[in-house]
């Protein structure tokens, strides 16, 4: 004998929903939130998320489970900087692509994957905006993609990336020469 709910029971969906949105935030609490640079990163990611379209697609709940995957798998603390290659890095190697590696929800019982909401053109979308991202960083851009004015450069930092020069850019018989003439001396 089924009975029918009564008018004020909560929707059952919502009430999952709003379950896993706990569990995840135990698990943030937990996992990432001592962890040097991630929440900064995350930060940077969602900024990115809300500025760019393409990222946009990216669900949150995957991106906190990504940055916190890939920070806590270096050897050692990250500065923000390279916290932020190596998860640009991490995207730009496929890892969100449809035949990738899953990322797997650990909140949940049943094996999940976090990205399962994502469409195929989307996963090759940021991937390839994480590769132009890491190619910006490398050029020493990293303001286009914090969406932010280029920063003034100094003269000392100007004079500091000149290249410099080398025992093997010296001409032939050219290092000898000082030599002879330190022994001349």
């Amino acid at each position: 004998v089924s009975e029918k709910d009564p008018p004020d029971v909560l929707n059952k969906k919502k009430c999952l929903d709003y379950l896993a949105a706990l569990r995840h935030a135990k698990w943030f609490q937990a996992r990432a939130n001592g962890l040097q640079s991630c929440v900064i990163i995350i930060r940077v990611l969602r900024d990115l998320c809300q500025r760019v379209p393409t990222w946009g697609r990216l669900p949150g709940w995957a991106m906190e489970l990504l940055v916190e995957k890939v920070i806590s798998s270096a050897t050692g603390p990250l500065s923000p900087g390279e916290a932020m290659r190596r998860v640009l890095e991490c995207i730009s190697t496929g890892i969100l692509l449809p035949d990738g590696p899953a990322l797997m929800d650990p909140c949940e019982k049943e094996p999940t994957d976090a990205l399962e909401s994502m469409k195929p053109q989307a996963r090759h979308d940021i991937t390839a905006s994480a590769q132009h991202a890491l190619r910006l960083l490398a050029f020493r851009q990293i303001h286009k993609v914090l969406g932010m004015e280029s920063l003034p450069t100094s003269k000392a930092s100007a004079r500091n990336r000149k290249r410099r020069r080398d025992v093997s850019d010296t001409g032939e018989g050219e290092g000898e020469g000082k030599k002879d003439k330190k022994d001349d001396a």
